[in-house]
């Protein structure tokens, strides 16, 4: 195909992607019923999402997108907390319609799901200031590190590991998995790890909460797409949500969201399907 005829072609694809999320805004007759989206989080993951341990309310990035989302689609929002583990199966039985809740699009995971990219990330390593001996990434190289549990964070150390450390003829990086943040920060704590990984997007707040005991280590070494999940064959359910998101973009919701949070490096604005780089 002559060149100037693949350039008209390329756009007239992206001109019918941009009316299909411009204009997706039925939704399925269910949701449209009962006027409310099902949505799984795990509410360890600050600042994409916590929960106030007094009010019991919840908070964050996610959190405050998806209200904005779910104001355009005239829904209201039921959250089911719980593992993060847990949000697969939950979402694969119907139990809930999305999964919004630090949740990586993924070539392993894109099988079960269909993805909305809204949010860069990567996977980025923190440690404490009581461990001067740990300056470089190399430095972790047969050592033990913690992350969590039902993420891709444990294969990608390991790809990391088998890409450095073993080449430079040094042990490999142990991974120990853990439940939650807070099983996280004690494995630290107490030396049975000597790092810990989560996603750009977390480690600053993290560093945040005690500023005189961790640090961060290096510059992220994955990059990856934050998704919103929806199950294969719930399309019109997920362009109906890429309406909104676009909508939040382009009213400057989505910017101010970005602002409150600290998450400049992480703003993504694409609105694009199923395109997270394996991590």
């Amino acid at each position: 195909m002559p060149r100037r005829h693949l350039s008209g072609f390329v756009s007239f694809l992206c001109l019918i992607g941009l009316t299909a999320v411009t204009q997706a805004q039925e939704l399925p007759p269910d949701i449209a019923a009962s006027k409310t989206i099902r949505v799984a989080l795990n509410s360890g993951y600050p600042p994409m999402e916590t929960k106030d341990p007094n009010t019991g309310e919840f908070a964050g990035f996610d959190i405050d997108l998806m209200a904005e989302m779910a104001k355009v689609l005239g829904l209201k929002v039921e959250y089911q907390d719980g593992a993060f583990e847990a949000m697969t199966p939950a979402l694969q039985s119907g139990r809930v319609d999305v999964i919004m809740s630090g949740f990586y699009d993924t070539p392993k995971r894109r099988p079960m799901f269909t993805f909305i990219d809204y949010l860069k990330a990567g996977a980025q390593f923190y440690t404490l200031k009581t461990l001067p001996d740990i300056q470089t990434l190399m430095d972790l190289c047969g050592k033990t590190i913690t992350t969590s549990r039902g993420t891709s964070y444990p294969q990608t150390v390991k790809d990391w590991s088998d890409k450095n450390c073993t080449p430079a003829g040094k042990g490999e990086i142990t991974v120990i998995i853990d439940t939650d943040l807070g099983q996280q920060l004690t494995n630290l704590k107490t030396g049975r790890a000597v790092a810990a990984v989560q996603g750009l997007e977390a480690v600053p707040t993290i560093v945040q909460m005690d500023p005189n005991l961790y640090r961060p280590l290096g510059e992220p070494f994955s990059t990856a797409l934050m998704g919103m999940a929806f199950q294969p064959e719930a399309t019109m359910l997920r362009d109906a949500f890429a309406y909104a998101l676009k909508k939040t973009i382009d009213d400057g919701a989505y910017d101010a969201l970005i602002k409150k949070w600290k998450l400049d490096l992480s703003a993504y604005k694409e609105v694009t399907f199923d395109a997270g780089p394996q991590p």
